[in-house]
């Protein structure tokens, strides 16, 4: 008599190492990952919606783990490939993610001279290159550590109180969500589209008030980032390094250093030039911080300021 098999979706881990930047939206993600693509042996910055999108999906339970970690690195073997040989690869001159905001752009017009075939897989093991990759909110789940091998993740935060702020003026309550260009993952609810951060507590996402809705979805992220870490083992907890954007505008050298030793790839000129593009070192936050946080005092509950200065709390305490 046969036994029952079951078959699930699988592909081969990475070649190429990853480095991921973490974080929530409004973090600091994109500085981060210019300052490291500026290093020696790094390639340029790259962006994968589908990456963090699958990540997204498993967190709502519509598709499986097996599903989303099939997903995760078939998306990734074909970005490292593509970017090998100059497929898909964005030209864009205003975008971050163009290669002309790479320090050296005639590196990919080069790889569009690259005969495409297995050939190119030899020359990825022997490369051994380095991709830093955008996705949000990393942390959601497990999964990427498991997705892949040689990763290092580095995980933006922000004072809480900038953070939810700055989503206030984005108006990432409601009509944001609407849009045909929304990146993140949104979910139809009684006739109404939300976020996936109302993911299980989709009733009461629609009595708050746009603050509230706000705090309360950066508090369901903090939340499930804490049970992701507790879930991964000590090695992959190893693989985690935390960079405050404050610690970063006031003291850029000092996570240059933090970069360099983890990645061991050293500064370049480019490093410098970026530097100076981002206007880094800025001066210190904390008379903004004051007003924001008097602001919002006067828009929600005292329950929920309560909540805000316990994040806050958190944050100040995080390495």
């Amino acid at each position: 008599m046969k036994k029952n098999s079951k078959t699930y979706p699988y592909a081969i881990k990475n070649i190429s190492k990853i480095v991921i930047v973490s974080g929530n939206t409004r973090s600091g993600k994109a500085i981060a990952l210019k300052i490291i693509a500026s290093l020696s042996g790094v390639e340029k910055v790259n962006v994968s919606h589908s990456i963090e999108t699958a990540n997204f999906l498993n967190f709502t339970k519509n598709i499986s783990k097996e599903t989303a970690i099939y997903l995760q690195r078939r998306t990734f073997s074909k970005l490292d490939y593509n970017l090998r040989i100059g497929r898909e690869v964005n030209l864009r001159k205003p975008d971050y993610t163009s290669i002309y905001k790479y320090r050296d752009p005639k590196r990919y017009l080069r790889n569009l001279n690259t005969k495409e075939g297995d050939h190119v897989i030899k020359i990825l093991k022997k490369e051994k290159n380095v991709i830093p990759l955008m996705i949000h909110n990393g942390l959601l789940t497990t999964n990427l550590f498991e997705a892949f091998d040689n990763l290092v993740m580095f995980e933006m935060i922000r004072n809480p109180v900038s953070t939810i702020f700055s989503w206030i003026k984005k108006k990432y309550d409601n009509k944001f969500y609407y849009s045909y260009r929304v990146g993140c993952l949104t979910l139809k609810y009684k006739n109404k589209i939300i976020p996936y951060y109302a993911y299980g507590w989709e009733a009461k996402y629609l009595k708050l008030n746009k603050y509230e809705k706000i705090i309360e979805m950066f508090l369901m992220l903090e939340k499930q980032k804490n049970k992701t870490i507790k879930k991964l083992n000590k090695i992959n907890r190893n693989k985690i390094f935390y960079i405050k954007l404050e610690d970063l505008h006031a003291e850029p050298n000092i996570i240059l250093k933090k970069l360099e030793k983890v990645l061991k790839k050293k500064r370049t000129n480019y490093t410098d030039k970026i530097l100076k593009q981002e206007s880094l070192p800025r001066s210190s936050t904390l008379i903004d911080i004051q007003k924001k946080r008097n602001i919002l005092k006067k828009k929600i509950s005292s329950g929920y300021f309560k909540k805000l200065l316990l994040l806050e709390s958190k944050y100040s305490k995080t390495r």
